[in-house]
């Protein structure tokens, strides 16, 4: 039987801005650890790749064994992705794709992104109006992932930095919300059926865990959580259908 898989997760730490809180909140981990971290973007600020070292530092003193799997957020702009993915390889970088990982005897599939939003920020507007198709295209291929993933894995998680539901956000204006996250995506979870969802960006938000169907969505923003989230998980009984010929 599958063991259960321990997750260390964090996002919007901005580089030092964020860096205390995280730091004091890494010393509450339990001893034995996490299996893997995960981090949910703007680990760095407005562009700004020498952040990336200095947290990445805190969390790999720490957890030296635990492979480390990244989203990009907003903040680690376009123009820096190859820089970050070049400089920090050891981190496994997922920009709308797949890692698979072996923890025991426990699969764990993740399907990493920076996710949608249901409406483009003013900036995104002048400057990227394109990225209204990508998000539109996003979710669909979001899903196609998920259900590839989950096919072989014990455990599959959707690792995100906007949000996939509003419900995590609340705490933040009301009227940002579809500058923040993508509702379409609430029905890709209720059916493709991912164990977690993971995300960041919501700063202010007061409720930071929610549940979406039968996945258990966390908000790991830093800020939101005054630290990093500890998220221990077990595997779910699958479905096992019958084959052909078999009763």
């Amino acid at each position: 039987m599958a063991s259960p898989v321990r997750l260390l997760a964090f996002g919007d730490v901005h580089g030092t801005q964020y860096l205390n809180l995280l730091r004091a909140s890494l010393r509450n981990i339990p001893p034995e650890g996490p299996h893997a971290i995960l981090l949910a973007g703007d680990i760095i600020d407005r562009g700004d790749v020498g952040g990336m070292e200095v947290v990445l530092r805190e969390v790999v003193s720490r957890f030296r064994d635990a492979p480390i799997v990244s989203v990009f957020g907003n903040d680690e702009y376009h123009e820096v992705e190859d820089h970050l993915t070049k400089n920090f390889g050891y981190v496994i970088w997922l920009n709308d794709s797949v890692t698979v990982l072996r923890i025991g005897d426990t699969t764990v599939g993740i399907v990493g992104s920076r996710g949608s939003l249901d409406r483009l920020t003013y900036w995104q507007s002048k400057n990227m109006p394109q990225l209204e198709t990508v998000y539109r295209r996003r979710v669909a291929i979001l899903r196609r992932l998920l259900e590839e993933v989950s096919r072989v894995s014990e455990i599959t998680v959707l690792l995100t930095h906007y949000a996939p539901t509003y419900q995590t956000i609340r705490g933040e204006p009301e009227k940002i919300y579809p500058y923040m996250g993508c509702r379409r995506l609430e029905e890709v979870i209720r059916e493709a059926k991912p164990d977690l969802a993971i995300h960041a960006h919501a700063h202010n938000a007061v409720v930071t865990e929610a549940t979406v169907g039968s996945t258990r969505v966390y908000n790991v923003s830093v800020p939101a959580r005054r630290g990093a989230t500890y998220i221990v998980v077990s595997p779910r009984p699958r479905l096992v259908r019958p084959q052909r010929g078999q009763a």
